[in-house]
């Protein structure tokens, strides 16, 4: 690597991490404004909504940082055009450093990026919903109060007989409300709280549980066993399962172990690996628009960074449109702008030609 490809890169690394940085405490913030009203209404302190808003930042941060990278490496180009050391880069022959710099940055965005997809993501869902079960487990350990209605959360209520020595609850009563459309009600003659391998559930025995629908439609259905997962007795909504929660290593071992991947593995693994195409393609529109030297006035022309994130939303809109086709489903917005990208390579490569003879001459 060559001294200026290391200034170039460098320079392409700092614009995009200050303005990713940025971004992600924002996204930050506002995670921790949206959850207060759900944990401070479950009785948890300071410490537990700032960290569940801290776990629940990472999918959000994934979301942008090819955005980031795109608008980074967009606003150093154009600091390397407004100081005319664009130009000394082209006129001199030195353009094999600036796409090794280009290279370099791409490459590192592909890593953070791929980190962030296969790893980071999926550990801070797995452990946000660790926390919430915890959570959930405490608040309904405190809710239940023998011969006294307790609001567990906003329209859940739950009322106790009593509690024997060895934990075991006796004639347990829940009433949920929160469907718009469908009040729940549990009844048992006995319950416990256990904990295995799935996390905290309610064990319910002897009981039935009872829909009510709108139109005054009345379901029961009774069991002798009936284990109710306390996240779900007290979801907020915002709690992952299954493969959401699963690292991609995790994924690919456990189908080696079980003689092959579900159609499900392969499409998460599918659409984790977008990411790292939506960085490399995004970087190259952005390396046609803004590599190329020129003489056009700033005031003249759209902001750099709004048509990069113009050009990122359109293909998160465009793969979410085409996320159901096979395989190319989730790179097709990417796939989209590789295609802009090698338009605007040849047109701007062609013109630039064209113009270099009057700058060395100049």
């Amino acid at each position: 690597m060559t001294r200026l490809s290391r200034y170039l890169s460098k320079l392409f690394a700092i614009e995009a991490l200050s303005f990713f940085f940025v971004a992600a405490f924002l996204v930050w913030i506002t995670q921790a404004l949206r959850l207060f009203d759900l944990v401070t209404a479950k009785g948890q302190d300071m410490l537990t909504l700032l960290g569940q808003s801290l776990l629940t930042t990472p999918p959000l941060a994934l979301a942008i940082i090819y955005i980031c990278m795109g608008i980074g490496m967009a606003r150093a180009l154009r600091s390397l055009q407004d100081s005319r050391e664009l130009h000394s880069i082209h006129s001199s022959g030195r353009t094999r450093a600036l796409w090794g710099a280009v290279t370099i940055f791409v490459l590192g965005g592909v890593i953070a990026v791929s980190l962030f997809a296969h790893v980071i993501e999926p550990w801070s869902k797995r452990a946000y919903s660790q926390w919430s079960e915890e959570v959930a487990a405490d608040l309904v350990g405190r809710a239940l109060n023998p011969h006294r209605f307790s609001e567990v959360v906003p329209g859940l209520f739950i009322v106790i007989g009593g509690r024997d020595a060895d934990g075991t609850i006796r004639d347990f009563f829940a009433d949920d409300k929160r469907a718009p459309d469908t009040e729940r009600t549990y009844i048992a003659d006995r319950a416990v709280i256990v904990f295995d391998d799935q996390g905290y559930n309610l064990s319910l025995e002897d009981g039935a549980v009872q829909y009510i629908r709108k139109g005054e439609q009345f379901t029961e259905v009774e069991f002798n066993r009936y284990e109710l997962s306390l996240d779900r007795l007290t979801d907020d909504g915002g709690i992952a399962s299954g493969l959401e929660q699963k690292g991609s290593l995790t994924i690919i071992a456990e189908g080696i172990s079980n003689g092959g991947l579900t159609a499900l593995a392969w499409r998460k693994l599918n659409e984790r690996l977008a990411e790292a195409t939506r960085v490399i393609a995004l970087c190259l529109v952005v390396a046609a628009l803004a590599a190329f030297p020129h003489a056009r006035r700033g005031r003249d022309r759209l902001p750099i960074e709004v048509t990069v994130l113009v050009l990122g939303l359109a293909d998160r809109t465009l793969s979410s449109i085409t996320a159901a086709w096979p395989v190319i489903g989730p790179h097709f917005g990417a796939i989209c702008l590789m295609a802009i990208a090698i338009l605007f390579f040849v047109r701007e490569n062609f013109s630039f030609r064209l113009r270099l003879p009057q700058w060395r001459a100049a």
